[in-house]
């Protein structure tokens, strides 16, 4: 399974600045590395997967953490029927209706592929909610020839959307 990689989830927490008491919703947790990331700064996580088999990883994997709830739904049927001061939206399926709905006070959308992130930053725009895109380039070192070199891995754009004003 994929993950979102930690240099991402770091510009993106930068960009959240979540705080202690605050509620955040991780949609599309996938592996839950950012539901892993964040929930020692805030009051709750929802680590929200429409995969019940990734739910189930997530269920096991955050077994214990009173801190994390694991929902088995679609991003637009959470933000319809629960709360959230700050999201993370890493599933990109039926992003518009997710954005539509969307009741987090700031949002971050992850998006590997320029069209989602012009999708994203459109439907932003609409509700005026966008904030900026962020293209995240990471670069990591490996052994070669004796020496160091490093390998680029794919950019991925950061939509920043803020519903506050």
């Amino acid at each position: 399974m994929k993950f979102t990689k930690e240099e991402v989830i770091g510009v993106a927490f930068s960009k959240l600045k979540p705080k202690s008491d605050e509620v955040f919703a991780d949609v599309g947790a996938g592996s839950g590395a950012v539901t892993e990331f964040f929930s020692p700064y805030v009051r709750k996580v929802y680590a929200v997967e429409i995969d019940e088999a990734a739910c189930e990883g997530l269920r096991k994997r955050f077994k214990g953490n009173e801190k994390v709830e694991v929902l088995n739904m679609n991003g637009k049927d959470f933000f319809e029927n629960y709360e959230c001061d700050k999201a993370f939206i890493g599933g990109t399926k039926n992003l518009e209706e997710m954005i539509e709905v969307c009741n987090a006070k700031k949002v971050v959308i992850s998006a590997a592929r320029v069209e989602v992130a012009v999708k994203a930053l459109k439907c932003l725009k609409k509700k005026e909610a966008f904030e900026e895109v962020v293209i995240v380039n990471i670069s990591k070192s490996y052994e070669l020839a004796g020496g160091t070199a490093f390998k680029n891995l794919n950019p991925v754009f950061l939509v920043v959307g803020c519903f506050t004003g």
